[in-house]
């Protein structure tokens, strides 16, 4: 059978915030080996981040942080419609926006707005309806329970709120929301195939100053949380030392035995068994000296961007605890994960070589490098040859005929 990967774009940076908004589409038949590629950035649109499907997998979501709801035909890439929700308030801080929403129908899904979760339709877009606060300091990653009970969702830490560690579950049928203290951040979340439970890896960030619009990669432990819907508490967690790939996460796949996620920094996909909760296992997608040096725009560009969020005189040490959590690295890693309908093959959008990687599950070996057509085709009037051509892969979702 074929399906489609929805990869959502932020251009060829290392801040997506700041960057375009766009969709790649994957058309995927790993059995015959055929794959079909489509890319478009939308114009007026800065900052793609998430994509989401509704259920029937008719309309698409491209979360943004241009606060902007935008919606796109996922059959064809063409912009279905977009509002802005400034008409409803101003964000605290540069990347308060709808990043991530959680769908209940093909009709209705839920986002933030502040302080609040909202219910909007795609046919009256102008006039939400407030179900309630949410919290926490800036949802995230927003996911629906298996049940249809909960909102699962991560928190980022904050520019005047400080550090998040926190996440949250918030009752759909009560409205009331519940705040699950952590000893780290944690943006990102899987929910279990069939239990009301989710899994949230960390975020480990550290600001410039007292903002973190332009985060540096914080050098510590990270972890991974289990936290039952029911209860709203940790029942599981496990720590990864600061010198093992675990840096940053992106998308997170539970399947009934293990959680798989992207380790971005770190140029890994790491997974943890259900069964026992503790042991870790790394899939290495870590970029080699060869590779490196065939995509020299790239890591020229990586390496002016992160020298541009450090001290380099004054407090050096900020950069080189971020070289530390890359593994030395000047490519980053693969930001997109998803496995396959069939549930034989696990796709990795790996952002820093512009490819989706396509592996056979039952063993983890590599079944094909999807290479995919450099930014340049898409903006020839910016970039020339020897600027970094990555189209700036982040979150992904899947589209099942």
């Amino acid at each position: 059978m074929h399906f489609d990967l929805l990869i959502a774009l932020d251009g060829n940076g290392l801040n997506g915030f700041e960057g375009f908004a766009g969709i790649a589409k994957l058309t995927c038949d790993p059995d015959h080996d055929r794959y079909d590629i489509q890319v478009r950035y939308y114009d007026g649109l800065a900052g793609g981040h998430a994509t989401q499907l509704n259920p029937s997998g008719t309309v698409g979501y491209l979360g943004n942080l241009s606060q902007t709801l935008f919606f796109y035909d996922p059959r064809t890439l063409n912009e279905v419609a977009r509002l802005s929700t400034l008409r409803f308030r101003a964000p605290s801080t540069f990347y308060e926006s709808q990043t991530h929403v959680a769908w209940l129908d093909d009709a209705t899904f839920v986002t933030v707005l502040g302080p609040d979760f909202y219910r909007f339709r795609l046919d009256d877009l102008s006039h939400p309806e407030r179900l309630g606060a949410h919290g926490v300091t800036l949802p995230h990653a927003l996911k629906k329970s298996p049940s249809g009970r909960f909102l699962f969702y991560g928190a980022m830490d904050h520019d005047s709120r400080g550090y998040a560690n926190e996440v949250g579950v918030f009752d759909l049928k009560e409205r009331t929301a519940r705040v699950v203290k952590l000893p780290a951040t944690a943006w990102h979340l899987g929910v279990h195939p069939t239990r009301d439970v989710f899994y949230a890896p960390t975020q480990r960030c550290a600001p410039q100053g007292t903002e973190f619009v332009e985060y540096t990669i914080g050098h510590f432990k990270n972890y991974l949380f289990e936290v039952d819907g029911e209860t709203a508490k940790v029942t599981r967690h496990v720590a990864i030392p600061k010198d093992l790939p675990g840096s940053l996460t992106s998308d997170v796949v539970v399947t009934e035995d293990a959680v798989l996620y992207n380790a971005c920094a770190s140029g890994a996909v790491v997974r943890v068994d259900l069964e026992t909760f503790s042991r870790v296992e790394w899939l290495d997608e870590r970029v080699t000296g060869w590779e490196t040096l065939t995509h020299l725009p790239t890591a020229w560009s990586n390496l002016v961007e992160s020298a541009s969020r450090a001290n380099l005189f004054g407090a050096p040490h900020v950069l080189l605890k971020a070289l530390r959590a890359t593994r030395f690295s000047a490519l980053d890693g693969s930001y997109g994960l998803q496995r396959s309908p069939c549930g034989r093959y696990l796709l990795s959008a790996h952002r820093g070589l512009n490819e989706v990687r396509v592996y056979k599950m039952s063993d983890f070996s590599l079944h094909r490098r999807v290479r995919f057509p450099p930014i340049q085709r898409s903006f020839p009037q910016h970039f020339g040859l020897l600027d970094d051509p990555r189209l700036g892969f982040h979150h992904t979702a899947l589209r099942a005929p």
